[in-house]
């Protein structure tokens, strides 16, 4: 019964949430206010948001080709942290502050995370692979992706960075990597 009451209500957004956003995002009072209406329009009134409606929100945002819909995937994906198909609020803002980094670290970070599935901190052989083929498809389209081999583009950047397919690579590890490498960091920060 108490959920039949609140169906109709909005979920409410606390001071302490607020206060946590703004130190964490660096965002006003008023920007998250307004990002926590545009999270309700979106479908969040129950304080959380669905992957389906998070990809329309996406793509009203950014753009509604295909790529835009693999990029609302993956990130739903990087920031549904405990993978029930759904995200709240906070989760959501930092899934579209992620999308806005423009510096090379954020933007190496934010990568990470993506790739990053199974939120252990560390990047699997496998996890990079799954990264690469979603990745290379968004890059250059299903056709030619098909004829790149994602198993041996994955084996070299783990050589690069000193690490066979059996071990894992840290967050730091990965950004100092890619710092290091230019063609790397061009790879996951889509530069040229």
């Amino acid at each position: 019964m108490g959920n039949d009451a609140s169906k109709g209500r909005a979920a409410a957004l606390g001071d302490g949430e607020i206060a946590a956003l703004k130190a964490s995002t660096k965002l006003s009072d008023q920007e998250i206010r307004e990002m926590f209406d545009e999270f309700n329009k979106g479908g969040g009134s129950d304080g959380k948001i669905t992957k389906e409606e998070f990809r329309k929100y996406y793509k009203k945002s950014v753009g509604s080709d295909d790529k835009a819909g693999i990029l609302a995937d993956n990130t739903f994906a990087a920031f549904d942290a405990n993978h029930d198909g759904s995200i709240n609020f906070t989760e959501f803002t930092f899934a579209i502050m992620a999308q806005n980094k423009t510096d090379l670290d954020s933007i190496l970070n934010f990568s990470f995370e993506v790739m990053d599935v199974s939120g252990d901190g560390q990047l699997s052989f496998d996890e990079l692979k799954t990264y690469l083929e979603k990745a290379t498809i968004l890059a250059v389209g299903q056709a030619e992706a098909a004829t790149i081999d994602q198993n041996e583009v994955a084996e070299s950047i783990f050589q690069e960075l000193k690490l066979n397919k059996t071990q894992k690579l840290n967050k730091e590890q990965f950004i100092q990597g890619c710092k290091r490498n230019k063609e790397l960091a061009n790879m996951f920060t889509g530069s040229e």
